[in-house]
């Protein structure tokens, strides 16, 4: 290893390990026993520590010669040169500022732990506590940040402090279940204040001025550059976009014939679904389905799949149902020893009474193979339990939505591709979905230079895709925090399908071949991994 390679490496090791250490939420999620427990620091003199160590990450990276690094530790370099500019840009628009997020931040925390428990519930009984303790300390810290929270942030965090309740019935329900202390509901009191606390003292603050979410037209560029890998101007990518939902239009019209004449596709799966009755426990409809798919993949020869994986499919346990949407994946840290994910199905049938209302119930989980495929096999658990396993150990934090959203949509086009589920309806709904990823790429873009407002943003999603209100505001609140993630979705589709055409189609590789390619470099742009992962 020459002098170059051996000072990157240990500055990916001196980056990471501090990284880790000052943010022990991080760790955990991670699969770090050092983190458990804790909620580390939020003030601004830590986040200003934070940006130091970035900016002199980021100098001691200038000062490494690209020509002395292997085609692997390029990878890390793009991947790391990405991470610190995105977290740099976020503190010089203080970001810090703007996001109350902390009660976010402390629930998804306790909920890990709460899924934790189903295996190990004295250790996350003691985690639990110790987060408990220390939470409103944590959030003290927290609120000192925010001193203009944006409106639509602010409304989400509202929403978040509203449903913190049932996720606190929850915890006390675990303890009970597992060995209560006397010193328990006093604790929870006390954590319950200090998210009431955190609440009126964001709330009393003037809010920021319209549209603050946006990062703007440069920042976005940069973003789609170092985060998508894309060499895309965002005028091209309008373009793109635009071209892609008439090509899925006029796909979606074509399929949609074929059940009749001016069959809209909203009809065709609401008939579908109301000839959809799976008998059975509907949690063993999904082991049956990922099975069947996990097999027909495996038949198909489509992807490998990793040795001393596994992927259990449980019911949501009775304390928690109330938290869950109708299914869930929940991915094992980066570095735990076990790879086993968790696909939780919440059926909520089996608490009502009258037949209707299980019916209706049962019926939110229709389409459920492309859930399966999305999630578990060979969707987002295949793949995250495969980037787990790389060898260059940092790799495994590096997730560009570009490529395992991109991965996901991929699976669901292979899974109708290669026919593992012949429902003739199926074809709509991945075709409908598709639509609305591709118009995802446009909100995202006009969102962030200020070209929509929020409500514009709203108003796009209710006419094009007919969602409610409701669901497109719920859609558009997430987009506003996540700038260059939505429109990752279906551009990273594309790019699959690009590789596919080149690699597959051009020099002949067969579809494991192509596929175990893709998956061998952990989660990065696809772009970045044919530039230096093809010979």
């Amino acid at each position: 290893m020459n002098k170059g390679s051996s000072k990157f490496e240990g500055l990916l090791d001196g980056y990471f390990e501090q990284a880790l250490a000052d943010n022990p939420i991080d760790a955990t999620f991670a699969g770090l026993r050092a983190g458990e427990g804790h909620l580390g620091h939020a003030s601004l003199s830590f986040e200003t520590q934070q940006e130091k160590r970035r900016q002199k990450a980021l100098a001691d990276l200038d000062r490494i010669s690209p020509r002395d690094l292997s085609n692997e530790q390029h990878l890390d370099r793009l991947a790391l040169r990405s991470r610190l500019l995105h977290e740099s840009e976020d503190f010089e628009r203080g970001r810090h500022a703007l996001d109350p997020n902390a009660l976010d931040q402390v629930l998804a925390i306790l909920l890990h732990e709460l899924f934790r428990g189903e295996d190990e519930p004295k250790r996350a009984a003691r985690n639990v506590r110790s987060i408990l303790a220390e939470t409103p300390r944590y959030l003290a810290e927290a609120s000192t940040l925010i001193d203009r929270p944006e409106r639509i942030w602010l409304k989400v965090m509202q929403q978040t402090a509203g449903g913190a309740a049932g996720l606190f019935d929850a915890v006390v329900a675990f303890l009970d279940r597992v060995e209560p202390e006397p010193t328990d509901r006093k604790r929870i009191a006390a954590a319950k204040e200090s998210f009431q606390s955190y609440e009126r003292s964001v709330k009393s603050r003037p809010t920021a001025s319209e549209g603050a979410f946006a990062v703007g037209k440069s920042i976005l560029e940069r973003r789609v550059r170092d985060e998508l890998g894309l060499d895309y101007t965002l005028a091209e990518i309008e373009v793109l976009a635009k071209a892609e939902i008439e090509r899925l239009r006029d796909l979606l019209d074509a399929a949609c014939t074929k059940f009749g004449k001016n069959r809209k596709p909203e009809e065709i799966i609401a008939e579908a679904l109301s000839h959809w009755n799976p008998k059975g426990e509907l949690i063993d409809v999904y082991r049956c389905t990922t099975q069947k798919i996990a097999d027909a993949f495996r038949s198909a020869k489509a992807v490998t799949f990793p040795p001393d994986e596994t992927l259990e499919v449980r019911p949501v346990p009775d304390f928690m149902r109330h938290l869950f949407p109708t299914a869930a994946y929940k991915q094992p840290g980066a570095f735990e020893k076990r790879q086993r994910g968790i696909f939780w199905v919440n059926d909520l049938s089996v608490t009502k009474v009258r037949e209707e209302d299980k019916r209706a119930e049962r019926a939110q989980h229709f389409g459920l193979s492309l859930t399966c495929a999305h999630e578990a096999y060979p969707g987002h658990h295949l793949q995250f339990v495969t980037s787990n396993r790389h060898p260059r150990r940092w790799r495994r934090l590096f997730a560009h939505a570009v490529f395992y959203e991109g991965w996901t949509l991929w699976c669901e086009q292979m899974m109708v591709d290669l026919k593992v589920d012949r429902s003739p309806w199926l074809i709509v709904q991945q075709l409908h979905d598709a639509l609305w990823r591709s118009h995802r790429i446009l909100v995202d873009l006009y969102l962030q230079t200020r070209r929509y407002t929020y409500e514009q943003a709203v108003r796009h999603m209710q006419r094009h895709l007919g969602f409610t209100k409701a669901r497109a505001e719920a859609d558009v609140s997430w987009y506003t925090a996540q700038p260059a993630v939505p429109m990752s979705y279906w551009l990273g589709r594309l790019e699959n399908q690009r590789l596919h055409r080149r690699l597959i189609e051009g020099r002949g590789w067969s579809l494991q071949r192509f596929n175990d390619w893709l998956l061998s470099f952990g989660t990065l742009p696809q772009a970045w991994v044919e530039k230096y992962g093809l010979d």
